[in-house]
């Protein structure tokens, strides 16, 4: 024990700081491995709020004594993992996150006052049926957040026809890419089946990018009809995606996946055509009403021109009374035809296909053969083995049969049979087993990483140097035993010569030449090197300032 404290003391002003220093670093960093380690797993509660949610959260949280922290400027609110679900509970009693300033129904809790005019109640609605729309489509899980605009238009008197009611949508994606089509056209059936006389044509999507999503009804259509450019060209693609997806699924079932790339490329039209078609068949005449009229008249003359009872007596009545009589009929028939005709209205809607041409490159098979190598030796190499037109008329007709070949429409289907290249493949990376654990312990691989680091500190620099300082002393306590022993036992040679000489020296009072000092440096005793660097400090300065250009 004694030992190490005359070798601490030893060590001299300089290393006794080197290495409080770097205790003091080690400390400092241990104690920063040991409170990451032991501080609580802080946990996203709630991400992306907007500036008022985000304060209306905070506040909550102080109140309720809950730890938080604050990342992403203030649009995300952290919390100890443990305490997640916990508080999420807490908050959405008291309706937060809010989305912002959406309003719902909650809008019509409050009483209303005495004079509201109906004018408010009305625009109330619209603020309690767009907030409520604006919550139901952020439920989506692409949809980060939803602004819902309505217009509902007011019907006036002696209006016969009704403006039907629009609605545009701003919709806040999460990962900032294009919507998927199906889930576009959901938000749109769904805002107009919560109004009533809206249809979905009517509705309007936009992101939060300025992407139209959806076009509404007005800027679908021009003045005769006509779809606009940017949806003929997407209708287009989507329509070739469509068969060429079709095409490939069906062929890989037969050759083989990777096996066969498609192309199509669809000719179609965009035009609204409207037909009105009149009909007239001169030979489907057809009977519609028929009137038929009979006059029978009946005369008698009395002969004589005489006027008596007998005359007027019915015939036979008159007992032998002579005279003429006539009788006139006449029939009337009319008959009403109708000609048959037909009538026909027609409206063809945009999107016609006009003509298909369809590209199908096909791959053909591999088979293993062994075959002499460089060095003479065998190896095993795949051969390529093309298709048969047998094959290929079938792959034709399965193609034709899935796009719904038509001849008359100049549709054209091409299938040819090539090898394919296998350069670019050895870029492929495929994702590894263990990728995922890579993934989700990335936070305990970076702990491992710091005390790797202090490992290595502690390993290269500061057990160095403490060994370092601790020969130095033993060394300087050999040095002093050897040169007391010396300058006893010595009878020659170079250390006792040296300190002889040095004690003539001192003893005489000459001066002492810099190559004296670093001569009797390490073989004098350490109190006569404190001697000999009191008496002479500016050449010790001159040693130290040697060693240190060394």
């Amino acid at each position: 024990m004694n030992a190490m404290v005359q070798s601490f003391q030893n060590m001299g002003s300089i290393r006794i700081v080197t290495l409080t220093v770097v205790g003091a670093i080690l400390l400092a960093v241990f104690a920063f491995l040991s409170f990451r380690l032991s501080s609580p797993v802080m946990t996203p509660l709630y991400t992306n709020l907007s500036q008022e949610d985000a304060g209306r959260i905070v506040t909550e949280l102080g109140s309720m004594g809950v730890s938080f922290q604050i990342a992403s400027g203030g649009g995300e609110v952290l919390v100890n993992s443990a305490d997640v679900l916990r508080v999420r509970m807490q908050l959405a009693q008291k309706g937060l996150p809010n989305k912002g300033s959406i309003v719902g129904y909650e809008v019509f809790d409050r009483d209303v006052a005495m004079g509201t005019s109906n004018f408010v109640l009305n625009v109330n609605l619209v603020r309690a049926l767009e907030g409520e729309l604006g919550r139901t489509i952020s439920s989506m899980s692409t949809i980060r957040g939803a602004r819902v605009h309505l217009v509902m238009p007011k019907r006036n008197l002696f209006e016969r026809e009704a403006v039907r009611p629009s609605a545009s949508v701003v919709l806040n994606l999460q990962d900032q890419s294009r919507m998927p089509a199906e889930e576009t056209r959901a938000v749109r059936h769904m805002v107009s089946s919560a109004v009533p006389g809206m249809k979905a044509e009517d509705v309007t999507v936009v992101d939060s990018n300025g992407k139209i999503l959806a076009r509404g009804a007005s800027a679908e259509n021009g003045e005769a009809g006509a779809m606009a450019p940017e949806n003929a060209a997407e209708m287009q693609l989507e329509v070739e995606l469509r068969y060429r997806q079709r095409i490939e699924n069906l062929l890989e079932k037969v050759v083989g996946v990777g096996k066969v790339q498609a192309q199509v490329t669809a000719a179609m039209s965009f035009d609204r055509v409207v037909t009105n078609e009149e009909v007239y068949d001169p030979d489907g005449a057809v009977a519609r009403s028929v009137q038929t009229s009979e006059e029978v008249a009946t005369s008698r003359d009395g002969g004589a021109g005489s006027v008596s009872v007998a005359n007027n007596l019915p015939s036979g009545a008159a007992g032998g009374v002579g005279g003429d009589s006539s009788s006139t009929e006449k029939a009337d028939e009319v008959t009403n035809f109708e000609i048959s005709r037909k009538v026909t209205n027609q409206i063809q809607e945009v999107g016609k296909i006009q003509k298909l041409s369809v590209a199908v490159l096909i791959d053909g098979r591999y088979q293993t053969v062994i075959a002499a190598g460089e060095g003479g030796d065998d190896e095993e190499v795949e051969q390529y083995i093309p298709r048969t037109d047998e094959e290929l008329e079938q792959l034709n007709s399965l193609v034709q049969t899935a796009i719904g070949y038509d001849r008359e429409r100049g549709d054209n289907v091409e299938i040819i049979n090539m090898q394919f290249t296998n350069e670019g493949a050895d870029f492929l990376m495929e994702e590894g087993p263990f990728d995922w654990l890579i993934r989700d312990l990335d936070s305990i691989i970076k702990t491992f990483m710091v005390g790797i680091v202090a490992i290595l500190t502690i390993m290269l620099i500061i057990r160095p140097l403490v060994q370092r300082a601790f020969e130095v002393t033993a060394a300087d306590d050999v040095g002093v035993e050897e040169n007391s022993a010396l300058q006893v036992t010595s009878s020659g040679g170079l250390p006792a010569a040296s300190a002889m000489e040095y004690d003539m020296v001192m003893s005489e009072g000459q001066p002492v030449s810099v190559e004296m000092i670093q001569s009797n440096m390490g073989n004098a005793p350490a109190k006569r090197i404190n001697e000999l660097i009191d008496n002479n400090p500016e050449e010790t300065l001159a040693v130290i300032r040697t060693w240190l250009r060394k």
